[in-house]
């Protein structure tokens, strides 16, 4: 596959990964087969502390997609996160064949690492069918050409903002990301609940559709806790996912740049909820996703 990341500024913090390093995303999501119902997950090669929450959503995606027809793609999912994982160990997925009827089929997984549960989630699978269309409206918005690649977003401003929050978006990553406006947790005026970025997946994927909504699942996760947490900022607070669900409107190619919209319509009693839609570049839907996240103020507790 061919890495088509664009070039990065190499002075900025050597602390940081060379962003052009990536994680091949599909070795990364392609789970094995261990025994009948049983996949294993590989590890992120380099990674560091807690795993992405993203990638174990679309591991378990990806594990139940293997065990349904090709000829149905999943249409819906809804997780919820137990506990963190870590990127010492791989993770186990185990899948439950709960229904599989004339349209739609539900799959059931649980995600265990180090014999606990990481993650609860259920995906329906469904064959393409016709049905009346609407569709939320494409904001206009630069196009990623027009768009700095996030490392070069982010080495503007070296020694400002929240470096231990935003580190995640510089890490060696298989997604590439670009920003339209300010990134959470760095110098800017904007407090609204609204972040806005492309992202494509950082190598090309000649991979079947199920692979390619695996790696949107993937993605999906990016900055919905900074979305909800970004008018608080710079509170000290502490966030973690709950849950995350998420609906596929049509095929997609994750190698393809595509908008991601997200924005929080509320935050209380120690939680927030934030919301995403994503676009193709020629404006159509195909994905929308929504995400409540633990977000409490240290200094409340």
């Amino acid at each position: 596959m061919t890495d088509r990341h664009e070039g990065s500024d190499r002075d900025f913090h050597a602390s940081l990964d060379d962003p052009r390093q990536e994680t091949d995303i599909v070795d990364l999501l392609d789970v094995a087969p261990v025994s009948q119902g049983l996949f294993r997950g590989r590890r992120k090669i380099g990674g560091t502390g807690r795993i992405y929450g993203g990638q174990v959503v679309a591991q378990a995606l990806a594990a139940a997609s293997k065990t349904v027809p090709g000829d149905r793609s999943v249409h819906s999912l809804h997780a919820y996160f137990l506990r963190g994982g870590i990127e010492d160990y791989e993770i186990d997925y185990s899948v439950e064949s709960d229904f599989d009827g004339g349209n739609f089929a539900n799959r059931r997984v649980i995600a265990t690492q180090q014999g606990q549960v990481l993650l609860n989630l259920v995906a329906s699978f469904s064959r393409l069918s016709r049905g009346h269309h609407h569709q939320l409206a494409m904001a206009a918005v630069p196009q990623p050409e027009e768009l700095d690649p996030v490392h070069v977003a982010v080495s503007r401003h070296p020694d400002a903002g929240q470096k231990d929050r935003w580190y995640f978006y510089m890490r060696n990553s298989p997604i590439e990301l670009r920003p339209v406006g300010a990134l959470p947790y760095m110098p800017d005026d904007d407090r609204s609940a609204r972040i806005r970025f492309w992202f494509r997946a950082a190598n090309d994927v000649e991979a079947p559709q199920w692979m390619h909504r695996a790696i949107v699942a993937y993605a999906s996760d990016l900055a919905m806790i900074a979305t909800a947490a970004k008018p608080h900022i710079p509170f000290d607070i502490q966030v973690a996912s709950l849950d995350h669900s998420l609906w596929f409107h049509r095929d997609v190619r994750a190698d393809e740049w595509l908008l991601t919209v997200i924005d929080s319509p509320w935050a209380g009693e120690g939680r927030g909820l934030a919301r995403a839609s994503i676009f193709v570049s020629d404006g159509h839907l195909v994905a929308s996703a929504a995400q409540e996240c633990l977000m409490r103020d240290r200094a409340m507790r």
